[in-house]
């Protein structure tokens, strides 16, 4: 009778440990992948923008529409003084009150990305990524939010700010890395509770402490809570207020508004693996109620 009884808690203890071991697979993937957001531009939209400034702006599309190449013309006007003294200085009169005075001109790139919680990675493949680099654009593979560049380019990106107050947009710089920064937080702490976990669990299971098995229910309660922070913060990061920076530093405050953010499947995979961190828990928690009236041999 004994072993009659502990066979449906083997059955038990066998179901909680296969979605034990998914919840983790599937919540450690959705972590470790970068396709939480797509990053796009609307290509009506460039070709509006780019008529807008037909004087100074020439579109070109690469790869069948792919990516947008946007040769700007820069200009400077010079005051009326600094014009009479170029005039009077290389012999001849000003008929205009200013003159533009003509700069090199400056190439950028419209190139889609898809960015996960810890790297933005351009969106095209190697070939095309090694001629794209050729023609003048620097970023290639994937680029960590906590590597130099991006710091640098969070305290750059304020020249954009007065562009950002003519189209009445309220840009707070720094919203969006710290964000990113709590978002990279919470998957930290996911990753060391389900690491965690696994230790605890076993320890549990094997020298029948069940005491060790409810600590471990708890801890996936906690790692799909702190799953949950991150997956929302992922979510409403591009929605609570207007992206009016330079995500990669190669597009201009005109193009900004083409962007199109989009959720991946990333996202997606992390909701399926909270719910399935919650489902673990509740399986944990109910290990523990049957062992303490039934307890499991693993002979």
């Amino acid at each position: 009778m004994a072993s009659q009884g502990a066979h449906p808690a083997c059955l038990f203890l066998a179901l909680t440990l296969l979605v034990t071991a998914a919840a983790t697979v599937i919540l450690c993937t959705a972590i470790l992948t970068n396709h939480w957001e797509l990053i796009s531009f609307d290509r009506e939209a460039v070709e509006a923008i780019a008529a807008k400034f037909n004087d100074t702006h020439t579109l070109e599309w690469l790869w069948d529409g792919k990516v947008g190449k946007v040769n700007i013309e820069l200009r400077s006007r010079v005051r009326r003084q600094d014009a009479e003294f170029l005039d009077t200085s290389m012999g001849y009169t000003a008929s205009n009150p200013a003159r533009v005075r003509r700069q090199p001109s400056r190439v950028i790139f419209l190139v889609p990305m898809h960015g996960g919680i810890w790297t933005l990675c351009v969106g095209l493949s190697e070939p095309e990524q090694q001629k794209l680099h050729s023609m003048g654009f620097p970023l290639s593979g994937c680029l960590n939010y906590l590597s130099r560049h991006f710091i640098d380019n969070e305290s750059k990106n304020d020249w954009v700010q007065s562009k950002c107050q003519e189209d009445n947009i309220l840009r707070r710089p720094g919203v969006l890395m710290r964000m990113q920064n709590l978002s990279i937080s919470c998957s930290l702490v996911c990753c060391i509770l389900l690491g965690a976990s696994a230790v605890v669990g076993s320890f549990g299971i094997i020298q029948r402490q069940i005491s060790a098995v409810l600590i471990t229910g708890v801890m996936y309660i906690l790692a799909a809570t702190f799953g949950l922070f991150c997956l929302s913060i992922m979510h409403f990061k591009r929605k609570t207020k207007k992206d009016c920076g330079v995500l990669d530093s190669q597009v201009t405050p005109e193009y900004s508004s083409a962007r199109i953010f989009q959720t991946g499947w990333s996202l997606d995979l992390g909701w399926g693996g909270v719910v399935t961190c919650l489902m673990a828990a509740l399986l944990w928690l109910l290990l523990a109620r049957i062992m303490r009236y039934n307890p499991i041999s693993l002979s």
